[in-house]
Parts: structure tokens; C-alpha cells; sequence
């Protein structure tokens, strides 16, 4: 099983080395439970029978002055670590952007890219900063994590985060792998569009509005989608994802088995899209 969306923003051993990170995540980012071990982090994947679990940071640089974790944090994780699977995050505000990019992915083996245009303060279809990410993202070949919908965030904004806008993305870059976060709530029927015209859209199932991921995924996917929706027309296009640690990861796994969904596309859902998302980067 592969966790698509966790956070490293509430262990230890990141906060006790980086005294800015606390103030980070507590003002930027909107969690303010205190941190905990690191061995905490992987207990929780155990217990929940989750194997591998990517890991998402954010540089907000311009809009907030703070990277809440950095890439070079996450690398060093991911490579003590082989449960966890780095993301790069860049700042769509900061000139050498792409270059940040490019050397995380080639030099600290990072394997994809998360951005918040919520926090970030970016516009999606911005085509000066934003579009030279996408492009440098399809040819990398590396999937594209986007935050959509709700920001939990204290100064995230929403509006800035509509599913909708990554239409004329994925009309411009139709190579690029791109996930749309938390299925884009309360934009679901956005996102759900988007996925269905665009094979290269995927949707994940980090879905955050109730402090039970199993009241949430009901409403969300079998009352208002529809499961026969997501068997039918969307079994290779939605990854398992938590948001963790915003969400504990094994009440999200009882939440999605409790869908009653076919083995098949469980299957398809828990790891086998995650794996084909992430090609040859991810063994084991």
C-alpha cells in the first residue's frame, strides 16, 4: 500500500534542527499539534498496512518567507529511510525555480513535485512561472501533485485553487502526470470532469472536511459520485492518499474499504496506480 499525500511537518528530529520549521508549520501551514518522533511516523504506516509513503514538502519562500520542510530534508529521509518516497517542492515565485527543480530531482534523487497555489500565492495558469514547471515536470517524466480546494491553511486561499484552472494545463502539456489533491473538495465535480476527459489527471483520495475519513469518503464518493462512477471510468486514475498528519492513516484505509469497492480496483487504488505513477523511481 502507498500513501500518495503525507506531510514530514510534525517530526522531532526536523523541528529540533530547524527552529523556524515549528513557526512554519504552526502560522503557515495550520497544524498545531506538537511533533512527534519519527519512529511515530512509521509505526502509524505499520499499523495501518501502509508500506511506502510520499512525502510532500512546500517552499512558500515568497509568500511567507519559510520552506515548511526542505527538499534537501526530505531527500535525506527518504534515503535513511526506505519506506519514504521524496517529493521536491519549488517556489513558482522565485526565479531559479526551475533550476531548483531540476537539480532536486537529479541531485538529491527526489521523485516528484507538490505545489500549493493556496499558500504558494501563485495562479495556476500563470504561464510565466507556473508553465515552465509543468514543462520541466513532463520532460523529467516525474507526477505533479497539486493542491486543490479547501487550505486548511490560515492564510491559504481556495480561489486560488480550483481544479477548473488546470484545465488549460492539461490541454498544454498532455505528458504531464499530474495529481489533483483531496479530489479538489468541495470542487469534486470539477476535478471529477477534468479526470474523466484527461487520462493524464489523477485524483486522490486525501478528501479533508470531517474528522471521520469514513463519513467524508461515503458522502464524497458513494453517495455523490457514485462507486460505480470510479470502477467503470476511473480505476487507473485515483491514488490512495491521507493528508496525514492531518488525517490518521488507518481510519483513511477503513474508509476506503469501507466503500466496497472490487478487489481489482482497491488493488489498483492502495498501490498499482501509485507505481505506475512513479515508473522505475520507486522498487521494491
Amino acid at each position: 500500500m502507498i500513501d500518495f499525500h503525507t506531510h514530514p511537518v510534525m517530526i522531532k528530529e526536523l523541528v529540533d534542527s530547524d527552529p523556524e520549521l515549528a513557526r512554519a508549520v504552526r502560522d503557515v501551514f495550520g497544524l498545531y499539534m506538537p511533533p512527534q518522533p519519527l519512529v511515530t511516523f512509521l509505526d502509524e504506516m505499520t499499523e495501518a498496512g501502509v508500506d511506502r509513503a510520499v512525502l510532500l514538502p512546500l517552499d512558500c519562500t515568497t509568500a511567507h518567507n519559510c520552506r515548511i520542510v526542505s527538499n534537501e530534508a526530505v531527500a535525506e529521509l527518504a534515503a535513511k529511510h526506505p519506506r519514504f518516497i521524496g517529493f521536491a517542492s519549488v517556489d513558482p515565485g522565485a526565479r531559479n525555480a526551475p533550476k531548483e527543480l531540476e537539480r532536486a530531482v537529479r541531485e538529491l534523487g527526489l521523485c516528484g513535485l507538490k505545489l500549493d497555489p493556496a499558500i504558494q500565492r501563485f495562479a495556476i495558469e500563470d504561464k510565466d512561472r507556473a508553465y515552465p514547471l509543468y514543462q520541466l515536470c513532463s520532460e523529467l517524466r516525474i507526477p505533479l501533485v497539486m493542491h486543490c480546494g479547501l487550505s486548511w491553511a490560515p492564510s491559504g486561499l481556495a480561489r486560488l485553487a480550483r481544479p477548473i484552472l488546470l484545465e488549460e494545463v492539461a490541454q498544454a502539456f498532455p505528458e504531464l502526470r499530474l495529481v489533483i489533491a483531496h479530489w479538489g473538495w468541495p470542487w469534486i465535480d470539477e476535478a471529477l470532469m477534468l479526470a474523466l476527459k484527461y487520462r493524464n489527471i489523477y485524483l486522490d483520495t486525501s478528501i479533508v472536511y470531517s474528522g471521520m475519513p469514513v463519513d467524508t469518503l461515503q458522502k464524497v464518493i458513494a453517495d455523490h459520485i457514485g462507486c460505480s462512477i470510479l470502477e467503470a471510468s476511473l480505476p487507473n486514475q485515483v491514488l490512495f492518499a491521507t493528508n496525514y498528519p492531518r488525517v490518521d492513516m488507518r481510519r483513511m484505509v477503513r474508509g476506503i474499504r469501507a466503500l466496497g469497492l472490487s478487489p481489482s480496483t482497491q488493488e489498483k487504488l492502495f498501490e498499482g496506480n501509485a507505481r505506475l505513477l512513479l515508473d522505475r523511481r520507486v522498487s521494491g
